[in-house]
């Protein structure tokens, strides 16, 4: 497992990459982050190959590139995810204690008070609402599942969380989900966790392509400057 400990270099690498310091496709070499950071290149060869490792970076012949995501990707990883979540969701409904609906909800508080976050914290803290979801459902399998497709949805270089309006309707929608929770209401909390998911699908195709546009576009003109 990599160093995540706050403050080391992986941390960091990968806290610029959710924050969009560095794009799709941007190329990480060793001296250049080595320089930027004020490191050797022994820590930063570590951190860039724990990335590689994560999926967030990925080779394109020799050299490392912050990963390309793929619609198909997307829709693969997503779509898995949206069940399960449908299902923690309306096993927390009916198997939550007190105790799980006071962490669900300073879990939310901590969201609403991260409005103003970056991106790597809003990240964070939208993480720990859902972890605690799927713990309320007191599945250990269900919740490995769900960790597990997390990983896959934290690696993408830019959350979905950081467009524009896509915060305050995210909390909006965790505190409909808690709603349903409290009451035990089973098929609404399953429905309401699997529609702020498959929103959270939608708007990550969306960026996937509109960072293909923007790819595209970058091609042509490199290639009109060549010729």
């Amino acid at each position: 497992m990599p160093d995540v400990a706050e403050g080391s270099l992986y941390s960091r690498l990968h806290a610029a990459i959710l924050n969009g310091d560095y794009r799709p496709g941007t190329i990480l070499v060793e001296t250049a982050v080595a320089a930027q950071y004020g490191v050797s290149r022994t820590p930063v060869r570590d951190a860039l190959r724990a990335l590689e490792k994560d999926g967030i970076l990925q080779y394109r012949g020799r050299h490392l590139i912050v990963r390309i995501t793929t619609l198909e990707e997307v829709m693969e990883i997503y779509d898995c995810r949206i069940v399960l979540e449908g299902v923690a969701a309306e096993w927390a409904a009916r198997a939550r204690s007190d105790n799980d609906l006071v962490l669900l909800e300073m879990a939310l508080n901590d969201m609403s008070g991260a409005a103003r976050g970056t991106p790597s914290e809003k990240t964070s803290v939208n993480y720990v609402f859902h972890d605690r979801l799927w713990r309320s459902s007191h599945n250990a399998t269900l919740v490995d599942l769900l960790s597990r497709l997390e990983v896959h949805c934290r690696r993408y270089p830019e959350p979905t969380v950081s467009q524009p309006g896509r915060w305050e309707v995210a909390v909006a929608e965790h505190k409909e989900i808690i709603d349903a929770v409290r009451r035990r209401d089973e098929e609404n909390a399953s429905r309401l966790a699997r529609e702020h998911m498959a929103a959270a699908r939608d708007l990550r195709l969306q960026m996937v392509r509109r960072e293909a546009s923007q790819a595209f576009q970058g091609a042509d003109s490199w290639r009109a400057a060549a010729g």
